[in-house]
C-alpha cells in the first residue's frame, strides 16, 4: 500500500492544467495599437501569415492576446474569473475597440489533462454574464497530456 505522501504526490501530478486566454481578431485591422490602448502588461499581438509558434501553421487574421499563467486546478472556472478580473478594469476600452474595428473577441480555456483527471467544466452565471459583456466566444480544448516528471 502506498504511503499517504506518496497518494498526494500522485494527485498533485496528475491535476489537469487549465489557462484561460482573451483574443481579439481581425482580418481587416493590425491590432499593435491596442497594446497602448489597452494597458494589459503581457498582452501580444500578432499579423495574418506569421507562425504559429514553431509550427507550419500560419496565423489566419491579426490578433490581440492576453492570457493568465497555467493553473493546475480541477475548476475552469478559477482562471476564468482571474482572467475577466483583469480584463474589467478595460472592459469599456476593450467593448469600444470591439465596436469600432468589428473585432472578433474569443475567450479561451485550454486544459491539458493527464491520466483520467478531467475538471469540472462549470462556469458561474457572473463568469458568463462577463463573458457576454464582450460579446466572446467561449472555447474549451482539452488536449490528453502527459505528467510533468514522466
Amino acid at each position: 500500500m502506498s504511503e499517504p505522501s506518496d497518494i498526494d504526490s500522485d494527485l498533485r501530478r496528475l491535476t489537469p492544467s487549465v489557462r484561460a486566454v482573451f483574443r481579439l481578431t481581425s482580418e481587416r485591422h493590425a491590432l499593435e495599437r491596442l497594446l497602448t490602448e489597452i494597458e494589459l502588461p503581457g498582452a501580444t499581438t500578432w499579423q495574418r501569415g506569421e507562425s504559429i509558434a514553431s509550427s507550419e501553421l500560419q496565423r489566419r487574421a491579426n490578433g490581440w492576446c492576453f492570457e493568465v499563467p497555467w493553473q493546475r486546478t480541477y475548476m475552469l472556472d478559477g482562471p476564468l474569473a482571474e482572467l475577466l478580473a483583469m480584463l474589467a478594469p478595460h472592459r469599456e476600452t476593450i467593448v469600444d475597440a470591439i465596436r469600432a474595428l468589428e473585432l472578433d473577441a474569443h475567450v479561451g480555456l485550454h486544459v491539458r489533462m493527464y491520466g483520467q483527471e478531467v475538471p469540472a467544466c462549470f462556469c458561474s452565471p457572473a463568469s458568463i454574464k462577463a463573458v457576454a459583456a464582450y460579446q466572446a466566444a467561449l472555447e474549451v480544448d482539452i488536449v490528453p497530456s502527459t505528467p510533468p516528471g514522466n
